[in-house]
């Protein structure tokens, strides 16, 4: 399973589970992600679910922009259409979201920071 969870300065402020083959984003509140701010499309963009091409792979997700008047934009680049991966940050309007594949990392969990031998040097490691 995978989820968008939208981002202020940051920080994750709201989580949405991608947990169906649809996803809408836009202005309409019928949306399942809704965001009342007049620069996002009523119907802005769509997150699609597709079997994996290969044998037991997990689902692939894409994102398509329905011809919104602002675009969508994946990593800082306009799209039309494109496969997310893991961490991708997608902006509708002044909206910045992040994808996240739980299958890759799970978002809940706090990384541990760690003392390098270099004095005031601190890390992280994926385990």
């Amino acid at each position: 399973m995978a989820m968008i969870v939208q981002l202020h300065e940051g920080v994750v402020i709201k989580k949405f589970e991608i947990d169906k083959p649809t996803l809408r984003i836009g202005r309409d509140p019928d949306c399942d992600i809704y965001i009342d701010d007049g620069v996002v499309s009523t119907q802005h963009a769509v997150i699609e679910v597709k079997k994996s091409s290969k044998p037991k792979g997990s689902p692939e997700y894409y994102l398509k922009d329905l011809e919104s008047t602002n675009s969508t934009f994946v990593n800082g680049k306009k799209i039309t259409s494109i496969k997310l991966e893991h961490n991708d940050i997608i902006r509708v309007g002044w909206n910045n979201f992040k994808f996240v594949e739980q299958t890759k990392k799970d978002p809940d969990k706090t990384s541990k920071i760690h003392k390098s031998w270099i004095p005031g040097v601190y890390y992280t490691k994926d385990e």
